[in-house]
C-alpha cells in the first residue's frame, strides 16, 4: 500500500476565496437546473455526471478538512509556544525584581549605616 503523502504543515490557506452564501444559493440553483434539464435529456448521462461530481466535492471536503486540522494544530503549537514564552518572561521579571530589590536593601542598609 503507497505511503499517502502528508499534508504541508507550512502551505498558506489564506488565498483560498470566501464565499459568499448568496453566490452559493445561486452557484447551486443553476447547478439544479442544470441537472434537472440533464436528466430530461439524457438520464444515464446526467446520473454519471452526478456521481462524478459528488466524488470530487467529496474529496475537496476532505482537503479542505485536512487543512483545517493542519491549520489548527500550527495554532494550537503557536499558543502553546506564546504561553510558554509568557511564562519564561514572567519568570525572568519575578527573579529580576527579586534581584533589584536585594541591591536596593544592600544600598539602603549601606546609606543608614553610613549615617
Amino acid at each position: 500500500m503507497p505511503k499517502e503523502k502528508s499534508p504541508d504543515f507550512h502551505q498558506d490557506f489564506s488565498a483560498i476565496p470566501i464565499i459568499t452564501s448568496d453566490a452559493i444559493r445561486s452557484d447551486s440553483k443553476k447547478l439544479v437546473d442544470d441537472y434537472c434539464n440533464l436528466f430530461e435529456k439524457e438520464p444515464d448521462k446526467a446520473m454519471a455526471s452526478l456521481v462524478e461530481d459528488v466524488c470530487v466535492h467529496t474529496t475537496i471536503l476532505a482537503q479542505l478538512q485536512q487543512a483545517i486540522f493542519v491549520r489548527q494544530d500550527q495554532l494550537k503549537k503557536i499558543i502553546a509556544e506564546k504561553e510558554k514564552l509568557e511564562q519564561e518572561k514572567e519568570s525572568a521579571e519575578k527573579v529580576r525584581t527579586a534581584q533589584i530589590s536585594k541591591r536596593l536593601e544592600k544600598l539602603e542598609a549601606y546609606f543608614h549605616k553610613g549615617m
